[in-house]
C-alpha cells in the first residue's frame, strides 16, 4: 500500500480548474465562437435584421456563458471543497483494489475502475470519474514510486493516462 498526505492551496485549485477548463473547452471551441462572432458581425453590417443573425447572436451568447460557466462552476465547486476540509490536506491510500482519499471534509473509497482517466499536468494530475468529476492530485508530496502505482493501477483497471 502507498499513502501519502497531499497539501492544497488556492494557487493549485485554480491551476487545476484551468488546466481542466482548457483541456474541456479548448481551441476549437473558441475558434468556432470565433467564427459565429465573424459571421455575425459581417451579418450586422450589411444590414441583416432576419432570423439567422438572431440566431447568430443567440449561438454567440450561449457559448460565451457556456465557456464562463463551465470555469466559474468547477472553481466555485472547488473553493468549496478546499473550504470544508478545513486544514487543506488529505491522505492518498492506494492499495491494490482500491484508492482512499480522506480530508477533514470526509472520505471515499473507490475501486481503480471509478477513475476513467488521468489528465497529467505540471503542477497536478487530474483523476477523472466522468467528464465533469474530477479529484485534483497535487504532485509537489507524491513520490515517484506512488505515482508509478496509481498510473499502473489505473492503466490495469481499464482507464486512460494522458
Amino acid at each position: 500500500m502507498h499513502q501519502v498526505v497531499l497539501t492544497y492551496d488556492k494557487p493549485l485549485i485554480r491551476h487545476a480548474v484551468r488546466a481542466f477548463w482548457w483541456r474541456v473547452v479548448g481551441f476549437r471551441f473558441i475558434a468556432a465562437a470565433a467564427l459565429v462572432s465573424i459571421a455575425l458581425v459581417i451579418s450586422i453590417l450589411r444590414g441583416d435584421t432576419s432570423w439567422r443573425t438572431g440566431v447568430l447572436a443567440t449561438i454567440l451568447a450561449i457559448t460565451i456563458a457556456l465557456i464562463v460557466a463551465i470555469y466559474v462552476l468547477h472553481y466555485r465547486n472547488a473553493l468549496q471543497k478546499l473550504t470544508a476540509m478545513g486544514k487543506p490536506q488529505a491522505t492518498l491510500s492506494a492499495s491494490e483494489s482500491s484508492l482512499t482519499l480522506s480530508s477533514g471534509a470526509g472520505s471515499a473509497t473507490l475501486p481503480w475502475s471509478a477513475v476513467t482517466e488521468i489528465w497529467r499536468f505540471e503542477s497536478c494530475w487530474l483523476l477523472l470519474f466522468s467528464k465533469a468529476q474530477f479529484v485534483t492530485v497535487p504532485l509537489a508530496d507524491m513520490t515517484a514510486e506512488c505515482a508509478d502505482y496509481i498510473l499502473a493501477r489505473v492503466q490495469d483497471a481499464g482507464g486512460k493516462v494522458a
